[in-house]
């Protein structure tokens, strides 16, 4: 049997709104030990972050890399396939013929490998967490067991960010063993 696992979080400026926001959800049903209130770490949030900003980077240009790398082969083995053929793309320029499509094959596949790399380096709520800390925010993560625990938490912590202007975030968790 699965368990029902969410998360809620809510983000604010200083520390003493978390914790009334904290209090409130105790009040409301949620135990004490499911709230976790988060602050930023002085010493290293923003290299930290620079260091994950400078890893998507590389991971999309490593993508493109490849993908120029195996689109080229794939446009010389067309053009190739097309010289064996006896087939000339231009008639009045075959090797410019050829040179496209190795060209096109090369860009096509660049892209389609940076698609790929940005794909795979796609946030989730642990990465908004981090940027949040990084920017000197104080992060309120609600756990909750069920789907009032849920409708509750989404209920204070909304209210208490719309009242800065921001919106609460939450998601499901996958199935977790005791």
């Amino acid at each position: 049997m699965e368990q029902y696992l969410h998360r809620v979080l809510g983000f604010y400026a200083m520390r003493s709104v978390a914790e009334s926001v904290s209090d409130l959800l105790i009040r409301h049903g949620v135990p004490a030990g499911k709230l976790i209130i988060l602050e930023p770490d002085q010493d290293g949030a923003s290299l930290e972050t620079k260091a994950d900003s400078d890893d998507v980077l590389k991971e999309l240009l490593r993508g493109g890399a490849i993908g120029t790398l195996v689109g080229a082969l794939a446009g010389a083995a067309g053009t190739v396939a097309l010289a064996i053929a006896n087939i000339s793309l231009f008639i009045a320029s075959p090797v410019l013929g050829a040179l496209y499509l190795i060209g096109w094959g090369a860009s096509l596949g660049a892209f389609i490998g940076a698609v790929a790399g940005s794909q795979s380096s796609k946030g989730d709520i642990a990465d908004l967490v981090r940027d949040a800390l990084a920017s000197g925010q104080v992060v309120l993560v609600a756990h909750t067991a069920t789907e009032q625990q849920t409708t509750h938490a989404q209920q204070i912590i909304g209210a208490s960010m719309r009242e800065r202007g921001m919106a609460p975030m939450s998601g499901n968790l996958s199935p977790v063993p005791n």
